[in-house]
């Protein structure tokens, strides 16, 4: 049974945002409005995953019968590492990202405005991009790596371009593969599917930042209101 005293405060509550409801709509309305316009105005990305399957011919035998061990089950772990770990971390080197960044020419797209097309160099020839920003900007910004239980790694590409996204995606597995080959990695790679251009953007998701954009507005209007009644209670009392 809900207590008199706090049907009250509720009362009151409610009578101090009916007083300030031009505020509350106002401020909530400006938030949804602003959010709108802000991702009408931001540029549409696209994103192309590519899933892969790694398998190790020797990921049996000895390994396989350590993980089976109880000292494996206390951990919560495999001893050994499994060939898709092995995998995520080659992925997010240095080393593929610059074979991306190169085959792509993404020094040039990450730095449009710093690159004079006419005369086909760098704007400023003493600072021109430097490639670790870059290789920041790939695996920070653009790439991402997730493995699942099944021991699959998918890889995401987010650009502004769906067909480059698919073509980033899909060279991330052959960068991969050579690599695995050159350092004699005993790994294979299995495509389970290949990236395609996406037809929808990723991102942004203006619903559902109108959506947050308006809770937000609601809980600043809210507390607003009753700071704004606080005040001019406190005035009223000094005036008394």
């Amino acid at each position: 049974m809900v207590d008199q005293n706090e049907e009250l405060d509720l009362i009151e509550y409610w009578n101090v945002l009916w007083r300030r409801k031009i505020m509350v709509i106002a401020i909530c309305s400006v938030s949804v409005l602003l959010a709108m316009v802000m991702g009408l105005q931001s540029p549409k990305y696209f994103r192309s995953e590519t899933v892969i399957y790694p398998v190790a011919p020797d990921a049996g035998g000895l390994a396989a019968a350590l993980s089976n061990m109880p000292l494996a089950a206390l951990t919560g772990a495999a001893v050994f590492p499994t060939p898709a770990d092995k995998i995520m971390v080659v992925l997010k080197s240095r080393t593929i990202a610059e074979q991306v960044i190169r085959k792509f020419d993404l020094l040039k797209r990450f730095n449009e405005k710093k690159w004079d097309a006419s005369r086909n160099a760098w704007k400023d020839p003493e600072k021109p991009p430097l490639m670790q920003d870059a290789v920041k900007m790939i695996l920070n910004g653009v790439a991402d790596f997730k493995k699942s239980k099944e021991g699959t790694v998918t890889i995401i590409i987010e650009w502004k371009d769906p067909v480059l996204a698919a073509e980033i995606a899909n060279f991330y597995v052959y960068a991969l593969t050579e690599f695995l080959k050159d350092k004699s990695i005993n790994t294979t790679i299995l495509v389970v599917d290949r990236a395609i251009p996406a037809e929808t953007k990723s991102r942004p998701k203006i619903r559902a930042n109108m959506m947050l954009a308006g809770f937000a507005g609601l809980f600043v209007s809210m507390f607003l209101a009753f700071f704004l009644e606080y005040l001019d209670k406190r005035k009223r009392q000094k005036n008394a």
